[in-house]
């Protein structure tokens, strides 16, 4: 049974780039992540936050590529997440894990997509959470989900400003290899509760599906150390969040903080 959201959810908050407007455009710039928030504590990029959910500024996402996508990935976060958890006869679960992201994120960010001119996908996204909640069949979930993260995928190729180009890529797929990686550490300290440990399991995913679409770009671009401190940042992870719910055994925090870090300072 998950624990209370409100209580333990602040990887959306903890971003490692704080954006900076320069002659017309967002640079990243590294930020070091805020101390994590108390139950019920508000502030900027907590739960009910100044910035939307996590720090979501949807009209910075009109036009700073970096935020669009991040918005994106954390949509894409919680499908992966609940469609692993949905297998695992937790229908509850995954059906809130879909229904976060559309109050949440989707809510916030729809006028910007409209004027973005993408296809809307509140449907889509209302269908998964419903079909799971009813313990519809799995087959059913599977492709409901799946409609979710096409029009995700779809949604990369209008980002605004410089677009979906392999640098952005390499920053978005930092950006939420960090959160999954601070996640992780707030996990350890709440080891009855499955809830942080599967949001930043839904990170690590996001990253690692961003990498796996964006790498045939990056080889092209000559970002060869950067793939490299890519696939070790999503190794450490891949220790972190073995399995969809927490293993007996956690891993040391140390390395994947360190991972993370490496990479982040590459992107930069």
């Amino acid at each position: 049974m998950l624990g209370r959201r409100v209580s333990t959810k602040i990887w959306l908050g903890l971003g490692a780039y704080a954006l900076v407007s320069h002659g017309g455009s967002a640079i990243a710039q590294p930020a070091a992540p805020p101390a994590p928030l108390a139950p019920g504590a508000g502030g900027e990029g907590g739960e009910g936050g100044e910035g939307g959910e996590g720090g979501i500024d949807a009209e910075r996402a009109a036009t700073d590529p970096v935020m669009f996508l991040v918005a994106m990935d954390v949509i894409a976060a919680h499908y992966a997440a609940g469609q692993d958890i949905f297998r695992q006869g937790e229908a509850q679960a995954a059906g809130e894990m879909f229904a976060h992201p559309i109050s949440e994120v989707y809510a916030d960010m729809e006028p910007i997509l409209a004027r973005l001119g993408i296809a809307d996908f509140r449907e889509a996204m209302e269908r998964a959470s419903t079909l799971a909640l009813d313990r519809a069949p799995a087959a059913q979930v599977d492709r409901a989900v799946t409609t979710v993260r096409s029009a995700l995928v779809a949604a990369e190729s209008h980002a605004p400003g410089a677009g979906a180009i392999p640098k952005i890529q390499a920053i978005v797929i930092a950006e939420m290899a960090d959160r999954a990686a601070l996640q992780y550490h707030m996990a350890l300290r709440e080891p009855g509760m499955l809830e942080p440990y599967l949001d930043g399991y839904g990170l690590y995913h996001a990253a690692a599906a961003r990498a796996a679409r964006a790498e045939p770009a990056m080889q092209a671009a000559g970002f060869a150390e950067i793939l490299g401190a890519i696939r070790v940042t999503l190794a450490a992870l891949g220790t972190a969040y073995p399995t969809v719910t927490r293993p007996p055994h956690p891993v040391e925090v140390g390395p994947v903080l360190a991972a993370t870090a490496r990479l982040l300072l590459l992107v930069n």
